[in-house]
Order: C-alpha cells, then structure tokens, then sequence
C-alpha cells in the first residue's frame, strides 16, 4: 500500500510492502509538493525495493486541505491507476484522520469535534463519538456557529490557536489507511474528489462572475 498525504504543508508519503516493512518519508513545508512528491515516491519505493506499478492499493488524503497540494496527490493517484488498472483506491478524510490520531494518543471522555480554519472566518468541522466514529457529516460553519460549538475542539498544529492540537505523521496515515482497507472502504479514482479548504483564485473569480450573472 502506498499513502499519499498532501493536504498541508508537510506532506507525508508511506509505502507499507507485501511482507510488513513500512517505509515513511516526510516532505517539508519548506519544500514544494509539486516538485517533490513524485521524487519521494520514487525514493520510497527504491528503498522498499518494489516497482510502484506493482503497489496494490494507493490511499489519497482527498482533504479538507490545500487546494495545490491535494489536487498533487489526487492527480498522482489517478495517474498510477492509468497504468495499472488493478489499482485500488482508498480516500481518506483530514478531519477523520484527525480524530483518529486524537484517540489513538488520548482518551476522550465526550464527543468531539475536529476543526480545520478555512479562512475568511469559515471552519471546516465535524463531530465524532468519544471513540473517534464520524457522527454527523463534514461541513463548513461560520466563525459564529464555531464558537458556540459545545463541545472539545481538536485542531491541527499550528492551524488553529488555543485549540488542542494534533500533528500529522506518516505512520498515522498508514495506520488509517489499513483500517480503512479492512473496512473495504474502496473508491473508484473517478471518486477521488479532493475538498478544498477554499478555491483557486481564478475559479473563485469565476464563481463570482456566475453569481453576478444569475442576480
């Protein structure tokens, strides 16, 4: 299994091999995804000794998260499936990843929520059980509704101020992905649809214009 993690500003790539070996890479955020995640994928799978055209599943984190960096990992993901076509494709959520990683590292006596900023004092969050089960749906919310939420608030590092915060490592996103796999949780690549924080510039200006035009 390959992971492929390009939401934020660090990426994470893992190869987990047929025999158990799990090798992890960490991108900075200094770097630029874009011209380094195809080379650390490459490096990976050298070092694991393994042909990536041979990985039997790749697991994208599909977002909320940059829109650079995810539409990167996605457009990867599906360029691997063009050229084996037995892949299989797991998408896993940011904020379920998030909540995964809370419970595997503290035990939660309540629901929760987890939140990432979307700008423009909008938030993306959802709620989950104290063992880390998806409760209601993602969605954005207004600084307002994020404020009154009553419940326990887990952020990423370095996202969110003043909020209990998680940070993302690449043995967490494969430990994610392997449950996911056991869940038979697979997606088609035409599935692989990445939620973006917030737009592109140019298609936000669209969106605009679109909007001008109906009122």
């Amino acid at each position: 299994m390959l992971v492929i993690n390009t939401a934020f500003k660090t990426a994470n790539i893992g190869l987990k091999t047929p025999d158990g070996r799990i090798f992890e890479k960490q991108i900075d955020s200094s770097a630029k995804h874009s011209e380094n995640v195809l080379k650390i994928i490459d490096e990976v799978c050298e070092e694991a000794g393994v042909d990536v055209l041979s990985v039997e599943t790749v697991a994208v984190v599909t977002g909320p998260g940059s829109f650079t960096g995810l539409r990167i990992g996605v457009a990867i993901a599906k360029a691997l499936g063009c050229v084996n076509e037995n892949l299989k494709f797991l998408s896993l959520s940011s904020l379920q990843l998030m909540a995964y990683i809370s419970c595997k590292n503290h035990k939660h006596e309540s629901e929760f929520v987890c939140a990432i900023d979307a700008l423009s004092k909008l938030y993306f969050v959802a709620e989950f059980d104290q063992n880390g089960k998806i409760l209601k749906e993602e969605r954005i919310v207004g600084e307002n509704e994020f404020l009154n939420l009553h419940l326990p608030i887990i952020g990423l590092k370095g996202d969110i101020d003043g909020l209990f915060q998680v940070e993302i490592a690449t043995q967490d996103v494969l430990e994610f992905a392997l449950i996911k796999e056991k869940e038979n949780k697979f997606v088609s690549a035409d599935q692989l649809m990445p939620v973006y924080l917030r737009l592109s510039q140019a298609e936000d200006n669209l969106m605009t214009k679109k909007t001008e035009n109906v009122d």
